[in-house]
C-alpha cells in the first residue's frame, strides 16, 4: 500500500465500526445528497459481485461497507472544486485523484478492518496500472480494489450524475465487456456480465428527486443502531 503507515490492526468492535460508518454516511448525505445514494449502490454493487465470486460472508459484508464509504475522502476536499462547473485545473484535479488516501486516513483513524481501508485506497486503481494514487498493476490491487473499482464504474455509467446522463444497462455491459483485462480484471467482469442479482438492481434502482427520500435507501436507520 505504499510507504503509508496505518494503525488499523488494532481491534474494534462491530458496534464501534457500524457507529463509524453511520457518522460518515450522515457527512457524505449532509454534503452531497447525490454522492450518498450513489455509494449506497456502489455498496450493494459490490457486495453482489464478491458473492458471485464465491467470497465468504465477511468479505463481502466488509465489501459493502467499502462501498459505503468509498468515497469519504470528499469530505475533506473544498465544495469549489467539487462543485465547479467547468473543467478542472491541473492542480484541482490533482487535489481530487488525492480522495482516496484522504478515505484511508479517516477510516485508519476510525479503526476500520484493513480490507475496508484497502479497497478504499485502492477503488481508483486501474487494471492496466493507470489508475490511482498509487499506480498499482494487475495482482498488485487486491480482490477488494478491484472490485470496488468496478462497481463504482458500473454505477457512474448506469446513474445520472452531475456531470453526465445515464447509459442503459446493456450499453453499461458492453462498455464493462469492452475494457476486460485492461481496466477491469476479466474475471470480475465475467461475474458482472453473469449476474442477474446485479441488473435487476439496477433496474430497480430509484433516482435522487429534491425533497424525496430514495426507497431503497431510507435514512432513517442511520440515526439508530
Amino acid at each position: 500500500m505504499g510507504n503509508f503507515t496505518l494503525h488499523s490492526g488494532r481491534t474494534s468492535s462491530p458496534l464501534r465500526i457500524k457507529s463509524s460508518e453511520k457518522l460518515f454516511n450522515i457527512l457524505i448525505l449532509i454534503r452531497s445528497p447525490w454522492r450518498y445514494y450513489h455509494c449506497r449502490r456502489v455498496g450493494t454493487y459490490a457486495s453482489i459481485i464478491a458473492n458471485n465470486i464465491g467470497m465468504s460472508k465477511d468479505h463481502v459484508r466488509y465489501l459493502k461497507i467499502a462501498g459505503i464509504v468509498h468515497d469519504i475522502g470528499f469530505s475533506a476536499i473544498n465544495d469549489r472544486i467539487l462543485d465547479k462547473e467547468s473543467s478542472l485545473t491541473r492542480e484541482e484535479y490533482t487535489i481530487v485523484k488525492f480522495h482516496p488516501m484522504l478515505g484511508m486516513r479517516l477510516l485508519d483513524c476510525y479503526g476500520f478492518p484493513q480490507e475496508i481501508i484497502q479497497a478504499v485506497v485502492q477503488h481508483h486503481e486501474s487494471f492496466d496500472g493507470s489508475g490511482y494514487p498509487l499506480g498499482l498493476k494487475g495482482s498488485q490491487i487486491s480482490m477488494y480494489g478491484r472490485i470496488l473499482f468496478l462497481a463504482e464504474a458500473f454505477d457512474t455509467m448506469t446513474s445520472d450524475t452531475p456531470y453526465r446522463h445515464a447509459s442503459t444497462i446493456d450499453a453499461a455491459m458492453e462498455s464493462i465487456k469492452e475494457m476486460s483485462d485492461k481496466v477491469f480484471d476479466p474475471e470480475l467482469v465475467n461475474a458482472v456480465l453473469d449476474s442477474q442479482e446485479l441488473a435487476a438492481f439496477c433496474m430497480k434502482k430509484g433516482r435522487v428527486q429534491p425533497g424525496n427520500a430514495n426507497p431503497l435507501f431510507p435514512t432513517d436507520d442511520l440515526f439508530s443502531l
